[in-house]
């Protein structure tokens, strides 16, 4: 197993984007489930993720992927992705390599996916300046929130399309437990 807090390794780069912007726009974290299809009966990777957005065909972009072993980045932070609209320039997106369908304890089957892409997203809220809490569907329709949110939460505040990743059971109870001890550790660490 590989170390949780390993920097992403560099992937293909995602074949879309929407251009640079400034790290004072960043307000929001975009939480996704990748849906890939797989023909082996196994979980989706971060690479296989990497490759698919790196495809001219693939209308969407994302800066991360997380799997059980790996995280890759495919595009810089200051970089608009094209993963939910409503929250694209303000937004930094994760996929995390799961399904909306999975139930909570199929979820919780793979606690090393989900602890690495918290600790992701806990960096992103240290450097950022971005608390780590939960915003609403109501606070993402208000465009001042900062925060951790959905893809479908953002659907549903913009009306940009019909995705639920990452799903009514993704256990984001436990998620943000993990994001606030990993910032805890963070602010921690670089007040010494």
């Amino acid at each position: 197993m590989t170390d949780l807090k390993a920097p992403c390794t560099l992937g293909p780069r995602a074949a879309h984007d929407s251009g640079p912007r400034t790290a004072k726009s960043i307000r929001l974290i975009v939480i996704h489930s990748a849906e890939a299809s797989d023909d082996i009966g196994q979980d989706t990777t971060a690479e296989g993720v990497a490759r698919y957005f790196a495809q001219s065909s693939t209308r969407a972009s994302t800066q991360l992927a997380v799997d059980r072993d790996s995280c890759v980045r495919m595009l810089s932070d200051l970089i608009v992705p094209w993963g939910a609209t409503g929250a694209n320039s303000v937004g930094l997106h994760v996929e995390i390599c799961g399904r909306a369908r999975w139930t909570r304890s199929e979820w919780l089957e793979r606690p090393t996916m989900l602890r690495r892409a918290a600790y992701k997203v806990a960096r992103w809220c240290w450097q950022y300046t971005i608390q780590p809490r939960w915003v609403s569907v109501d606070q993402l329709r208000a465009q001042t929130a900062r925060g951790i949110t959905t893809h479908a939460y953002v659907n549903q505040a913009f009306k940009g399309g019909t995705h639920w990743d990452p799903g009514p059971d993704f256990p984001k109870d436990l998620f943000m437990e993990w994001i606030k001890e990993y910032y805890a550790e963070l602010k921690k660490e670089r007040a010494r």
